[in-house]
């Protein structure tokens, strides 16, 4: 027992040292909950959302997940870009980070898929 609190101590206080700046750093991401996808290449995302339109930059850490996007991916043998996996008119929400002006997707997720 004696063992057990010297390792679970220091790091439940790591913990909690850590968690303010884990907060102030997520302040940072924003959420556009439910979006058109206007347009798509390798690097640029566009969307609709309450009938204005936002372009977000996007490279390979740019995560998308959703229904279909796995098996689209293995498809291109995992090295599928955003516009590999997403087309116009898929209903979507974007998780994103702003640096000044531009805006960059953290995250798309793939709400419905397009007609």
């Amino acid at each position: 027992m004696n063992r057990l609190m010297r390792i679970a101590f220091p790091v439940l206080a790591a913990s909690i040292l850590a968690f303010p700046i884990g907060a102030s750093a997520a302040g940072k991401t924003k959420l556009l909950a439910s979006a058109t996808v206007k347009s798509v290449a390798p690097t640029t995302l566009t969307v609709t959302a309450d009938g204005k339109d936002t372009s977000f930059s996007v490279d390979a850490k740019t995560s998308v997940i959703g229904k279909g996007i796995g098996t689209k991916s293995r498809a291109k043998g995992g090295k599928a870009t955003i516009a590999d996996l997403l087309s116009a008119g898929d209903r979507v929400s974007v998780t994103y980070q702003e640096d000044g002006t531009a805006m960059h997707a953290t995250k798309v997720s793939l709400l419905a898929a397009g007609k």
